[in-house]
């Protein structure tokens, strides 16, 4: 198990909350509180034995060096992953006032999409839409807030897709644990000392020169979405990838901006309608009141009006506010 790396420089009680498979995050504020996202609800945990900020900071010190990565007063903010995927994230000194911060978001196990189906996460009728739309090598993306479910329910697409099929993943950090035998893994990386940063727009050129059946991006940041809106025109179908947004809808509009951030230059109306060409149908993934994790939308684009600067799309789910 990966937390076996870092166990040994937590205290016993953090030591546990760590191996709890109920927990999907665990989030240690310096010394002022440890929180836990426990089966999507956020609870503090009261510790019987106080730590200090110096042990915090040497833990989180051992653990960047053991990751690979160094963190400084001059270099105090961390994104790294272990083994298995499970994410790191720190913000050290001077910045983080109360001492570390570090978050750990940790992937117990992936689920199949008749897991998400049965717990009432995924409804059928968009499983086996989306199914039909990957089939026919549509452009799709899953959109949704952090936390809500984006990257579970894309590996579990991932696993409808035919095995014969050539992957290449990219993603920051590597997470996605991909069951084709003829899929390679690409992961992004900053810049550290000794080593220059790879961004994912480098790796996306870089795929199309290794014979790709699909190329499968993990979260759009930045640039490379004006560099996937190109990949996804130019005859590469079947891609799947995520994106922060507040609904199905907004999700073009995001990607639209990440598009045009990189390409300043360009008609806005040209970039929403490159976007518009280029996806095919959107998921909206949020996570209710409850705690639970759901699918919230799944809409179809059909264009884009020049006339209006709006975004065609005809609405396939959409789950009821309750």
């Amino acid at each position: 198990m990966s937390y076996q790396l870092i166990l040994p420089f937590f205290p016993e009680e953090l030591r546990e909350l760590l191996l709890d498979p109920s927990i999907s995050d665990l989030m240690i504020n310096g010394t002022t509180g440890v929180f836990v996202d426990r089966n999507g609800v956020v609870q503090h945990i009261p510790l019987s034995t106080p730590y200090t900020n110096e042990r915090l900071q040497a833990a989180i010190e051992r653990i960047a060096r053991i990751l690979g990565q160094d963190i400084t007063t001059q270099n105090p903010i961390l994104n790294t992953r272990l083994p298995d995927g499970s994410r790191v994230a720190v913000v050290g000194a001077p910045s983080s006032i109360n001492g570390p911060t570090l978050t750990i978001r940790k992937f117990n196990r992936w689920y199949t999409t008749d897991e998400l189906i049965a717990s009432g996460s995924l409804p059928k009728c968009v499983r086996d839409a989306v199914i039909g739309f990957m089939n026919e090598k549509k452009n799709g993306i899953i959109s949704g807030g952090t936390g809500s479910g984006k990257t579970t329910l894309m590996k579990a697409l991932l696993d409808h897709i035919p095995q014969q099929e050539r992957l290449v993943v990219i993603e920051q950090p590597a997470e996605l644990k991909v069951l084709h035998s003829n899929a390679v893994r690409w992961e992004a990386v900053e810049a550290i000392p000794g080593q220059v940063a790879i961004t994912p727009s480098q790796l996306l050129a870089a795929a199309l020169r290794h014979r790709p059946d699909r190329i499968i991006m993990g979260e759009i940041r930045d640039e490379c979405g004006y560099d996937l809106l190109q990949a996804m025109n130019t005859g590469h179908g079947g891609t799947l990838s995520t994106i922060h947004a507040k609904s199905a809808w907004d999700a073009l509009n995001r990607l639209s901006d990440l598009a045009l951030s990189a390409r300043a230059n360009l008609n806005h109306a040209f970039i929403r309608s490159e976007t518009a060409e280029a996806i095919d149908f959107v998921l909206y993934c949020e996570r209710d009141h409850t705690g639970r994790r759901r699918v919230r939308e799944l809409i179809t684009v059909t264009g884009y009006t020049h006339a209006d600067q709006c975004f065609q799309t005809e609405e396939i789910y959409h789950a009821s506010a309750a």
